[in-house]
């Protein structure tokens, strides 16, 4: 799956950067994620991108999707992070 970035770039879907940014904003306001955490919101999110069933999605609409993972899982702190990191 292609993602289209707010410039317009298109790139390939990685789950990795999802990870990764998810790691540094829960670090960053000191409520580190558990491995167990990380894998549970990772595989959540994948699935959602992915049952979209599109060949290309914007960067908006993985972020909302991310957003709402973290929300749902009670992850209200560091969901509120993540949306000040990316504005």
């Amino acid at each position: 799956m292609k993602v289209i970035k707010r410039d317009g770039r298109i790139q390939e879907f990685d789950i990795g950067k999802i990870q990764i940014t998810l790691e540094n904003v829960s670090d960053e306001i000191s409520k580190p994620l558990t491995a167990s955490d990380i894998k549970k919101l990772l595989t959540s999110i994948e699935k959602a991108v992915y049952s979209r069933n599109q060949e290309e999605i914007r960067s908006s609409e993985i972020f909302e999707i991310v957003i709402e993972k973290l929300e749902k899982a009670g992850f209200h702190d560091i969901a509120a992070a993540y949306k000040k990191g990316k504005k």
